[in-house]
């Protein structure tokens, strides 16, 4: 499994919003182990459904949600921060690799190389005078491991756990975390289902339909009147699942210009066009079928101007040519995205480099600034994350990526979890993707 193919699944699973993370060792040791639907009419009728109401993101005014504390939140003058990453599972994926040979001079493990990014971050930190009590942990996929290693004192006393990253280990974590009043910090699942109204789970991955979303609003913003065209196979469940969570999305961003239609072949597509605004996304994974549609819609874009939108999986697929989005202008969302020519991020490179005599992976980048993030934000406002997540983020001006977060409420007005509203949309012109919506 080459280090792209790793990511690309790594991605998959989590956009998805299929359950479960998969995560890849090598730092100090980690604590003691704890732990049918028929197929779509080819007409492409416009939808019109009416707006959800069920999910909203309150930017800005975090404070005014009070949080009824029964413990106290004062400052202190160091805090406890408990990481609990699964370490095993990259000893497993390293031993599988080491057993095909199939190592490369790239291989993420996104456990270990996450954990390097923290310690560089605390290296910083401590630069600045900011000191933390970290203690790390090996987090298994099982629920009695995990429901030891969550009992353990140091785990509930603490002030903020980051991890784990798998959403079985993260249930019973959030649990905890509402029980003792911690904040709890998901740093690469997109779901939130599993917990109920917990005021103290923090995303720091947006869930797909954030992130779609997003790309609509560009989309809004760019053509107040964009035509819209959902393309999926109704008799395909993860495509069904996808399209559904896009045609939610534009619920909630439509503000009434736009149209939206649904088809599953290229000739529906035809149909649907209009004379300019027309933005198409394709919620499937299969390269074959996606890879025609591509094509098409790669010659049509001649005389007819539109816009190609997806997830990044569709980069994964070999067989589309990349003059095809060229021609498409591809666009997609990414929740964690680097410039790597920014000067800031060259300069965390070569450190990081001439540490672990590698270069960071995104999981390092994202382990830098997680960790950062949580350092500065404890030392300038307290332990009150939630309250102080509104607030000026002091680790802005090092972090390679910033967290904004916002509390999402549920339909009675209530903090549902908080959720890292930066997304990025990136755009293919002049065979290169650039930030669009900064």
């Amino acid at each position: 499994m080459s280090g792209n193919k790793y990511h690309i699944i790594i991605w998959i699973a989590l956009t998805l919003v299929i359950t479960g993370c998969g995560l890849f060792t090598r730092a100090q040791s980690p604590q003691e182990k704890p732990t049918p639907v028929a197929p779509p009419k080819e007409e492409t009728a416009v939808v019109e459904q009416p707006r959800d109401t069920a999910r909203k993101i309150v930017k800005d005014t975090v404070g005014k949600f009070a949080i009824d504390k029964t413990k106290k939140w004062n400052k202190k003058s160091i805090y406890s921060v408990c990481m609990v990453l699964p370490f095993s599972t990259d000893a497993g994926e390293l031993e599988k690799l080491l057993a095909e040979e199939n190592i490369t001079g790239y291989q993420p493990l996104a456990a270990v190389e996450f954990y390097e990014g923290a310690l560089m971050a605390l290296d910083t930190l401590d630069s600045l005078h900011i000191n933390l009590d970290i203690q790390v942990f090996n987090h298994f996929k099982d629920s009695s491991l995990t429901a030891a290693l969550f009992s353990k004192p140091e785990i509930r006393n603490t002030d903020v756990i980051i991890g784990p990253v798998f959403n079985e280990g993260l249930k019973a974590a959030s649990l905890v975390a509402q029980e003792e009043e911690i904040f709890l910090v998901s740093p690469l699942s997109p779901m939130h289902q599993f917990t109920d109204s917990n005021r103290y789970f923090m995303m720091a991955n947006p869930p797909a339909v954030s992130q779609i979303e997003e790309m609509l609003s560009y989309a809004q913003d760019s053509f107040a009147t964009a035509n819209i065209i959902c393309v999926y196979r109704t008799d395909k469940p993860i495509e069904a699942k996808l399209a559904q969570e896009f045609k939610d999305a534009f619920q909630h961003v439509n503000k009434g210009r736009m149209q939206l239609h649904e088809t599953y072949t290229f000739s529906g597509i035809s149909d649907a066009l209009q004379a300019q605004g027309n933005y198409v996304f394709i919620a499937s994974f299969d390269e074959l079928y996606t890879n025609g549609l591509i094509r098409d819609l790669s010659k049509i874009s001649r005389t007819t101007p539109l816009t190609l939108m997806g997830l990044p999986h569709i980069l994964s697929f070999e067989s589309v040519s990349i003059d095809y989005y060229e021609n498409l202008h591809f666009t997609y969302p990414a929740s964690y995205y680097i410039d790597r020519l920014a000067p800031k991020v060259r300069d965390f490179e070569n450190a990081f480099a001439a540490k672990y005599e590698t270069r960071p992976s995104d999981y390092a980048c994202r382990g830098y600034d997680m960790m950062l993030y949580i350092g500065m934000m404890l030392n300038t406002y307290g332990p009150d994350l939630g309250a102080s997540a509104a607030s000026y983020n002091p680790a802005e001006r090092y972090m390679l990526f910033p967290f904004h977060f916002a509390p999402v409420l549920d339909t009675d007005g209530n903090i549902d979890h908080m959720e890292n509203t930066t997304i990025r949309i990136l755009r293919f012109d002049q065979f290169r993707f650039e930030v669009v919506n900064q």
